[in-house]
């Protein structure tokens, strides 16, 4: 899902809001991809935090959708590896059973 800018950040907060916390597959999707809309929006900080709530939202989850979810936060965090929270996230994901 390709949601960049303010609008896309607005939709996907409108989902979360929609999904709240009885579709956790679907929750832990959309906030994937809000992460990664904050960190091409330059919020290195809200896209970490948000990362961080994929994470604990993710854990015990069977999905191919939530494990590729997984692989591009890891990726994409690839480029901080100087900044310990993300080898963190990088090193949970890995540990992330679903």
């Amino acid at each position: 899902m390709l949601l960049d800018g303010v609008g896309g950040s607005a939709i996907l907060h409108l989902a979360l809001d929609i999904h709240g916390l009885d579709r956790r597959r679907t929750r832990a999707i959309v906030l994937a991809d809000l992460g990664g809309v904050r960190l091409r929006q330059g919020d290195v900080d809200g896209a970490m935090a948000t990362w961080r709530d994929f994470l604990d939202c993710a854990d015990g989850i069977r999905s191919v959708k939530v494990q590729a979810a997984l692989q591009d936060m890891r990726v994409r965090l690839r480029r901080y590896n100087g900044v310990p929270e993300a080898q963190e996230l990088r090193e949970r994901a890995a540990r992330v059973t679903g």
